[in-house]
């Protein structure tokens, strides 16, 4: 096993920034066999043998695995952002299944069918038989040679085909309708395109409305989940690569254990050959049609523009149509809107804030220094751009891994209120005439949870307690019984401790208890 390690570690090194389409190495080694799939943007590692480097999901993967058990027909709708690893999730879904996979390419109705015809001849052993004229003799083709027995059909890409083919979802209903929701088929459409795959596989007036039996959105993994594919890494670090390489599972696994965070980053994002290093403007490309308006939007928020007027202005574009990209931009994952705590969606407060973190970390430090990052200046743009700025950087990187650690709590019912909303909050103090914010509130009816998240280099002290109890105050209302909580970086002193210990009230939340159960078995 060693030996495989160091090979495929061999081939990553050199493969890792490329994009190479379809490449596919097979090496047997002591009965087992180890894929290396290289695809465009794409990095899978599986072994067949049982002892594979699939991380994280297993929650999805189990409803799906029990779903399948009901041996009946399915219809299940699986769609996210690109990266993210859905097609792994169904990789690992089919293993030791009957199933048929088709991946839809960006060409005609024609070359499509005769592909997907190829699939379905090589699965069942047929040679003599012509490519399918239709979707709908293909796919009854297999409901007829699987009626009795369960079978996993996927079609990844499937917008591909939906759109080059306007009668495709309306003859996938009469299919459903009349033939395959009386057998055992489970039928996977995955796509990549959010919009299409909401409105006109999802939406209301999608032919397929109804006939779906399940769905999942897939979204990127939290820090917890994250930090699973940083082996050999401290706590610090490895939410310190959180903060750069964010929740996208091919991002996540550019990592390489062994190398400094410093090493990583460089290697990943600073290097023109870098795999990461255009990668934001690459994806969109691939996800919108004005890419440069998109780009523009995500510099100025980047740029610390937060406000609707101010992203407008600072874009040069109209403000309504600021507003639609913006909503695009927020379905992809990338933006996300935000509202103090207790108020409206439709408040005049509202900001807009960068959510994914490569996005983040790429405009923040790649963008404006590509020059001196292409004259081979990584090493200073690290000294003198990066380093001095990246506990700063970090602060908002820390309090969404706080906030994920309480909806994770929260689900286990281990908080001491069982809360329904949770957010920021910030407003003026009418009296001291300045503003405040409190990092993080939960509230459960009239009970509430107030957090502040320090990610300072010294223990937090009893100051911060009682600024934290000053500031819900001034938040004021409607109030049973009020908690406080913080985390911390690097602990607490011992007048905190020992308030913690006497009262009830007060939480307290330590790197250790952050990270705990993070580093769980793969499977």
């Amino acid at each position: 096993m060693k030996k495989d390690s160091e090979l495929l570690n061999a081939v990553r090194d050199l493969f890792l920034h490329t994009r190479l389409i379809d490449l596919v190495m097979t090496l047997t080694r002591d009965k087992s066999i180890l894929i290396i799939n290289f695809e465009v943007n794409y990095f899978w590692v599986n072994s067949f043998a049982g002892d594979g480097m699939f991380i994280g999901r297993e929650k999805e993967l189990s409803e799906m695995n029990r779903r399948y058990g009901e041996k009946r027909f399915q219809l299940f709708i699986l769609y996210g952002r690109r990266r993210v690893g859905k097609t792994t999730l169904l990789k690992e879904f089919c293993r030791r299944k009957n199933h048929i996979f088709y991946s839809a390419e960006q060409s005609n109705v024609k070359l499509n069918l005769e592909k997907f015809s190829a699939e379905i001849f090589e699965h069942y052993g047929e040679t003599a038989l012509e490519p399918f004229r239709s979707w709908e003799k293909a796919l009854s083709y297999i409901e007829e040679r699987q009626r009795e027995e369960p079978m996993v059909l996927v079609i990844d890409e499937f917008p591909y085909l939906a759109m080059i083919d306007s009668a495709l979802l309306s003859t996938l209903q009469h299919l459903i309708d009349h033939r395959l929701q009386k057998g055992k088929l489970f039928l996977i459409l995955c796509g990549s395109y959010m919009g299409f795959m909401e409105k006109e596989v999802l939406g209301a007036k999608s032919p397929l409305f109804g006939r779906r039996t399940a769905q999942l959105h897939m979204k990127p993994f939290d820090y917890l989940d994250s930090i699973r594919f940083m082996d050999g890494f401290s706590k610090e670090e490895k939410l310190m690569l959180y903060g750069a390489f964010g929740g996208t599972a091919l991002y996540l696994r550019q990592i390489r254990s062994g190398k400094s965070v410093k090493e990583n980053i460089t290697e990943a994002f600073l290097r023109p050959v870098s795999y990461l290093y255009e990668e934001p403007l690459l994806l969109m490309r691939q996800e919108v049609q004005e890419p440069g308006v998109y780009c523009a939007i995500i510099e100025a928020i980047a740029g610390g523009a937060s406000r609707a007027n101010e992203i407008a202005v600072k874009t040069g574009e109209e403000s309504a149509k600021c507003l639609k990209y913006i909503s695009t931009l927020r379905e992809l994952g990338i933006v996300y809107k935000e509202v103090p705590f207790g108020e409206k969606e439709t408040s005049r407060k509202a900001l807009y804030s960068l959510s994914d973190f490569m996005f983040r970390f790429w405009y923040r430090y790649v963008s404006g220094n590509r020059t001196l990052l292409e004259t081979d200046a990584q090493e200073i743009v690290w000294n003198r751009r990066i380093e001095p700025d990246y506990s700063h950087y970090m602060g908002q990187v820390f309090e969404r891994v706080c906030r994920d650690y309480l909806l994770r709590q929260n689900s286990k019912g281990a908080l001491p209120i069982l809360f329904t909303e949770i957010g920021r909050w910030w407003g003026t103090d009418s009296k001291k005439h300045e503003q405040v914010e409190i990092d993080l509130i939960a509230r459960d009816m009239d009970d509430y949870l107030f957090c502040e998240c320090k990610w300072t280099n010294e223990p937090v002290d009893y100051q911060v307690l009682n600024r934290l109890r000053e500031k819900s105050e001034v938040f004021g209302g409607r109030r049973g019984k009020s908690y406080f909580m913080l985390f911390s970086k690097r602990g607490f002193t011992e007048r905190v401790l020992e308030e913690a210990r006497e009262k009830r009230e007060v939480l307290l939340v330590d790197m250790g208890e952050l990270l705990e159960n993070g580093e769980e078995k793969r499977i």
